[in-house]
């Protein structure tokens, strides 16, 4: 082998590298968190509403079970644990004492336990609510 072709072999292995790794694709590694949502009401309520985070910013509302008691229960997997949150809402002229809970990779990330009293004719959004978790958007 010449010289001017030993030259050129570090320029040519390089240049080989340099175009195969553009071909691989970059892989992301976005560590995803397993997240379950609990509530519950303990007293007969009608209209009881949970509303919760589900993905970017978008969020779910469902009914919650008019039974003493019985739980809810939700899942949903997010990037970022501190955007877990759940809004529970009571409505006129019911009250109770309301546990929300929020788990993240099957540990308690944040609980709350609250009696809801809702005031008649009150429009604040949180009027009759308990908050738990981050704000929902």
């Amino acid at each position: 082998m010449s010289s001017s072709k030993r030259r050129w072999m570090p320029i040519a292995a390089v240049t080989v590298i340099a175009a195969g790794s553009q071909l691989i694709p970059a892989t992301a590694r976005a560590e995803l968190h397993n997240i379950t949502y609990r509530a519950r009401i303990d007293a007969l309520t009608t209209g009881s509403q949970a509303t919760f985070v589900i993905n970017g910013g978008q969020t779910n509302t469902t009914g919650l079970p008019s039974m003493p008691g019985n739980a809810f229960e939700a899942n949903t997997v997010l990037p970022d644990p501190g955007q877990a949150g759940m809004r529970i809402v009571l409505h006129f002229p019911y009250s109770a004492n309301v546990h929300c809970e929020i788990d993240v990779d099957d540990n308690v990330f944040t609980q709350a336990d609250q009696m809801v009293r809702p005031v008649p004719g009150n429009a604040d959004p949180m009027n009759g609510a308990l908050q738990c978790g981050a704000p929902l958007p």
